[in-house]
């Protein structure tokens, strides 16, 4: 399905409470566990070794882990929950049923304390037949290259490999961002009964609306 190479294969089922006895999760955190999580297996290990690209400081390996679901939707704490226990990026397979899905955490070391990952935001696929998932896994020099790679065929926005990935992301939050202040304008507007204010809410939506479309086709 990745078509990474034959070294790069574990295969190792870990048990879920690994994860969320690690950090003394909360019954509501194991319970989303329990019920949504079928297994969890560690499908396989990008790092100088298996792979023969250079490793960096902010990337010393990515690790890729398969998550059978019990239902399609997966609550955002139970990736962060995995994210955080693990000190290194992780492509998620997610599996339900005959579909996949890809998910990705943008992430970085804390700067106060190296063991501890700070999760910023997450890129994902939508839901696939297996041999429907196109993605290229391995390309760039270095394991950064290859997760930041990764990072921009999930983002839903384009992006080349020249363009600094942090940057990338900042544009996509902007963009996010303004769709969900567009949104509420329109609702707004929709909902104001005296024409004055509706006219000054348009004349708002309108500049969010003309700077969306810039970013968008900067």
């Amino acid at each position: 399905m990745l078509n990474l190479p034959e070294r790069t294969y574990l295969g190792r089922k870990i048990p879920k409470n690994k994860f969320y006895s690690k950090i003394n999760a909360d019954s509501k955190l194991e319970s989303k566990f329990i019920k949504e999580v079928d297994n969890i297996i560690w499908k396989y290990k990008l790092s100088e070794e298996t792979t023969n690209l250079e490793s960096t400081t902010e990337v010393e390996e990515i690790q890729i882990f398969e998550i059978s679901l019990k239902t399609q939707d997966l609550s955002k704490e139970v990736l962060e929950n995995i994210d955080r226990v693990i000190p290194y990026p992780i492509l998620f397979i997610l599996r339900y049923e005959d579909k996949i899905k890809l998910s990705i955490g943008y992430k970085e070391r804390n700067k106060t304390d190296e063991n501890k990952m700070v999760i910023h935001s997450y890129y994902e696929s939508n839901w696939l037949k297996e041999d429907e998932l196109k993605i290229d896994i391995l390309l760039g020099l270095t394991l950064k290259d290859v997760y930041d790679n990764i990072i921009r065929q999930l983002i839903p926005i384009e992006s080349s490999r020249d363009d600094n990935i942090e940057d990338v992301i900042q544009l996509n939050e902007n963009i996010e961002k303004l769709k969900k202040e567009i949104d509420r304008l329109e609702k707004k507007r929709n909902s104001e009964k005296q024409f004055n204010k509706k006219v000054d809410i348009n004349r708002e939506l309108r500049m969010k609306v003309k700077e969306l479309d810039s970013l968008i086709n900067r």
